[in-house]
């Protein structure tokens, strides 16, 4: 019996337009109110997700959100913390000399708040993320020495993430994946939504078994094998594909709500 939903958000439960189709929205909520578990499980902040955690009434006591690939497992209500990952400044100087060296940006995330290397360049990460966190302009040497961080973004090209991805395994005991191809997120080691979940789902005094786990991209490959269900939308990459229990329709064709539908009988 399946008794928790896992989704990614982006080019996964979200249309094209960063949007939650009506299909999909009323396909949760029934669910949920049904007392199934819906955890939005994404590379995002907190303030990130809260938008989709209203909208689809995640609100409650016992609502659980996992933000940062697995690195925060907190209640959506009170942001009350379940599980946190974080590297300090210390873990990332080799990460920093790294990106010095080979000429790559470097944004380093905390909870609430960016650092902007932009003695490295500006890259196009606030751009991409809006208004969803605040972001300073710095270099790190000016980086407060007692902030942790949850990840660091890397974001420039395809051919430069390429290049990139094994140098910064050199640099430092990182865990690297993407949301996108043209975007490296440097994890603390051994962190990804997997590990998020194992501990949302402890909470819930829940198994594997009851897991049914949506996603698209390289972040959400370890989600999809640790669940019971693992299922790559139908714009997912190839490698996800390879790996999933079952796929599902696209992102715009309310592939979410297609494959809930089809399992119904398991609820």
């Amino acid at each position: 019996m399946i008794k928790a939903i896992a989704l990614d958000m982006d080019n996964t439960l979200l249309n094209n337009q960063k949007q939650i189709s009506a299909v999909n929205k009323k396909a949760l909520k029934e669910l949920h109110e049904q007392g199934v578990k819906i955890i939005l499980c994404s590379g995002r902040p907190y303030k990130g997700l809260k938008p989709y955690l209203v909208e689809l009434e995640l609100l409650n006591p016992g609502d659980v959100c996992i933000c940062f690939n697995g690195g925060l497992v907190e209640t959506s209500k009170d942001q009350t913390k379940i599980a946190s990952h974080t590297l300090t400044k210390s873990q990332l100087a080799g990460l920093y000399e790294a990106a010095r060296s080979n000429q790559f940006p470097l944004d380093l995330v905390a909870e609430n708040h960016v650092y902007s290397l932009v003695e490295l360049g500006k890259s196009s990460y606030e751009e991409r993320l809006g208004k969803l966190i605040s972001f300073e302009n710095t270099n790190f040497a000016d980086v407060p020495e007692d902030e942790v961080f949850y990840k660091a973004i890397m974001l420039k090209d395809l051919t430069t993430a390429q290049f990139a991805s094994e140098l910064i395994k050199q640099s430092g005991n990182f865990h690297v994946t993407g949301s996108y191809p043209e975007m490296l997120e440097i994890l603390p080691p051994d962190i990804n939504k997997a590990v998020g979940l194992k501990a949302a789902l402890k909470y819930f005094d829940l198994k594997p078994s009851e897991l049914v786990a949506f996603g698209d991209e390289a972040n959400d490959q370890e989600m999809l094998e640790f669940a019971g269900i693992g299922v790559a939308m139908g714009n997912a990459t190839a490698k996800l594909k390879a790996v999933a229990n079952e796929i599902t329709l696209s992102n715009v064709e309310d592939g979410v709500a297609v494959f809930l539908q089809k399992i119904s009988d398991q609820f």
